[in-house]
């Protein structure tokens, strides 16, 4: 039996004109998300020399300095998301995302000169600020422009050129500075793969400004229904620890190689891109269908029982196979997820979608921040804790989600 939508009362504003979006424009917003994505995922691996060529440094110090430097990232991230999101509703979101992708272009050049460490949080928390603006007015766009049948797949695909973006940004870190690093010897080897993504920012950029104008629309005040605000917090909440869940993961077992590298294990870039290629396939294939056989209330509530189910699982896990199979089943959960719940906090965000995705965006990073730091402590304490602790909150969150189903009214 066909279900509507979990919160559906009433259809995403358009903004624009009512016509869907071409190809070439949807590409171009699947270029600023890919880009955004590759340009903080490059420069995770070349923090700890960026660091390092301040100068005068301990290995202990380049350490604690790389982790706090992206953690600046993170937070001006969580701080300034709605806000740039609030802004894309009120002003042509074409130049919300220019803004952002060209300050992240210039803030990635920038890091290629001699910084002092003081310089070097300067940076990133230009980056992190200018990079705010890049998710919500994408998705803002998206909504605004495409026919209500298309949603769900678009945010399905948008959200797939995040993770490829994320994926291909620390592959380009490493695969370029390696033989430049070998042939030359100096730190000059970072320059590179930050050009290389800045140039990319850029021409997402350009993209962006070529696309059709947004009329947006900003509503009264007091207009916004209680109902739908409490739909949205509701979706928040699910968002920050499905974030959370994956960041344990990710962090988890980054720790747990590094402390007992077991006998048969695979490299832990492995289990991430096997993590990002299960995302893409269940976004571009398995979502529609699943959504169609089970209805989005259903699909959530078996998509977060998923994810527990493979963040748990790590907690037993020495590596190898099991590993794989926990970040399979962690990565189908999250796959259905994101652009789940995107359509949620769409569906009930009325015509203030920009500030509603850059809310979800804000609602991300803060799952990803707490997840990062509780990991380490609990980790500290007993290696399989954090798994453990993760995969209870998203159990609970299944939980909150099915009573919420089954309490709402029939449409």
């Amino acid at each position: 039996m066909d279900e509507k939508p979990w919160s559906s009362p009433s259809p995403p504003v358009t903004g624009g004109s009512q016509s869907d979006l071409s190809t070439g424009a949807f590409a171009a917003l699947l270029a600023a998300g890919a880009a955004v994505s590759m340009a903080y995922g490059v420069t995770l691996p070349l923090l700890p020399a960026l660091v390092e060529r301040t100068g005068g440094l301990s290995a202990a110090d380049v350490e604690n300095h790389t982790g706090w430097i992206t953690g600046v990232y993170t937070l001006v991230l969580f701080l300034f998301a709605p806000a740039w999101g609030a802004l894309a509703d009120r002003i042509d979101r074409r130049w919300v995302l220019a803004a952002g992708l060209a300050g992240s272009s210039v803030a990635l050049w920038i890091l290629t000169m001699p910084l002092s460490m003081r310089g070097l949080y300067g940076m990133r928390a230009v980056a992190g600020l200018t990079s705010a603006a890049v998710l919500p007015a994408v998705f803002a766009y998206v909504v605004t422009a495409s026919a209500p049948s298309r949603l769900q797949r678009r945010f399905a695909w948008v959200a797939s050129a995040t993770a490829l973006g994320f994926l291909v940004g620390p592959a380009l870190g490493d695969g370029l500075t390696v033989p430049i690093r070998a042939a030359r010897g100096d730190a000059a080897f970072t320059a590179l793969p930050l050009d290389v993504v800045a140039i990319v920012g850029l021409l997402a950029a350009v993209g962006a400004l070529g696309l059709p104008p947004t009329r947006t629309m900003v509503p009264a005040p007091g207009s916004a229904r209680p109902g739908d605000e409490r739909r949205i917090v509701r979706s928040l909440l699910l968002t920050a620890v499905v974030v959370l869940a994956i960041t344990v993961a990710e962090v988890g077992v980054t720790l747990a190689a590094r402390r007992a590298p077991a006998a048969g294990a695979m490299p832990v870039s492995v289990y991430f891109a096997l993590c990002s290629a299960v995302m893409i396939a269940v976004q571009f294939w398995a979502l529609p269908r699943l959504e169609r056989r089970m209805g989005e209330p259903r699909l959530v509530v078996a998509a977060l029982a998923v994810l527990s189910a493979g963040v748990s699982l790590l907690a037993v896990s020495s590596g190898g196979f099991v590993t794989a199979t926990a970040f399979v089943l962690a990565a189908a959960g999250i796959g259905v997820l994101i652009p789940s719940l995107a359509v949620r906090i769409s569906s009930a965000a009325g015509v203030r979608q920009g500030w509603a995705m850059g809310r979800q965006a804000a609602a991300a990073n803060l799952g990803q921040a707490i997840g990062a730091a509780a990991t380490g402590s609990l980790f500290a304490l007993a290696p399989p804790l954090p798994f453990l602790v993760a995969g209870g909150l998203a159990v609970l969150a299944a939980g909150a989600a099915a009573w919420e189903g089954a309490a709402r009214p029939a449409p």
